[in-house]
């Protein structure tokens, strides 16, 4: 039953990292209604621009601030130069999926060049192992989950209590009719791309963390694991892709009691499927345009 329990407390600390990067990328899908490929390197970015931060001399909380207002920055930047041309002209989904391939070896390139291919480590460390009742954790295990939770309940309370939540909501069910009633949907779009940005540039650093390694790739290797939270969600939701992220999370530690940690990810994706084949539209399906 320990080792239950134990399982059952490393699955919210992974789910606490997926949960930032699925409700980043829903929210991205759910105003631009296409799925953005590059958002593990933008992960992987975030997190790097963090580590740069702290080995300059910056403390390491203000060098994840600076690592997702930067991460966001590239959001801005690529919706900019690159999504917005190509929405105006009315562009195919795929040609949208394209491109975000095209940008995610661009970013994952870009860091090689600055950082180089090999691991690097933050300059902090979690704390020894504590137990909490049945449960067992590192004080930055809990600090990580205390971000996750405080940072998505704050974009709840935006989302719910701002005009530009209002915005944000009415641009993801009905763009055109939300333009027709005078939202700027271009600006909508904009600070999505810089929110998701920030929330998966956090999740970057907290994956980091957790794995004790920063590589390019970090980020990528993730990012199949947080299609399947927004998928197993709904794709769209947000609600449903922090649902997502905790089914997954969860099922992946307790899955490696039983068997080889190298397949519990594959035994989380199992379930996903088998949950898609009852139910296709997700557990928390959106009531909006869909991907």
């Amino acid at each position: 039953m320990n080792q239950l329990a134990e399982a059952v407390g490393f699955g919210l600390v992974d789910a606490a990292v997926i949960a930032l990067a699925a409700v980043g990328l829903s929210l991205q899908v759910s105003v631009t209604n296409f799925i953005n490929f590059a958002y593990g390197d933008f992960m992987s970015f975030g997190a790097y621009v963090t580590y740069a931060a702290n080995a300059a001399g910056l403390n390491f909380f203000p060098s994840v601030a600076v690592g997702a207002a930067g991460t966001g920055l590239l959001g801005v930047v690529s919706n900019w130069v690159v999504f917005r041309p190509l929405m105006r002209r009315k562009s195919r989904t795929l040609i949208l999926l394209i491109c975000t391939v095209g940008l995610s070896f661009i970013v994952q390139n870009v860091i090689v060049m600055i950082w180089g291919p090999n691991a690097e480590h933050y300059s902090v460390t979690v704390g020894n192992a504590l137990h909490l009742g049945p449960f067992l954790f590192t004080p930055g295990d809990l600090i990580l989950i205390g971000v996750a939770f405080t940072l998505l309940l704050a974009l709840h309370l935006f989302m719910q209590n701002t005009k530009f939540g209002t915005a944000l909501r009415a641009t993801s069910n009905n763009d055109d009719l939300a333009q027709a009633c005078g939202i700027d949907t271009g600006r909508v779009v904009m600070w999505t791309w810089a929110i998701s940005g920030m929330l998966c540039a956090v999740a970057g650093v907290g994956l980091a963390l957790e794995t004790n390694s920063l590589r390019p790739t970090t980020g990528f290797n993730e990012l199949f694991v947080v299609f399947g939270a927004i998928i197993l969600g709904g794709i769209g939701r947000v609600y449903g892709a922090m649902l997502g992220a905790l089914v997954i999370g969860i099922l992946t530690e307790i899955s490696a009691m039983f068997i080889s940690p190298v397949y519990s990810g594959a035994l989380a994706f199992t379930v996903v499927i088998v949950v898609l084949l009852l139910r296709p539209q997700g557990l928390l399906p959106g009531r909006g345009r869909s991907a």
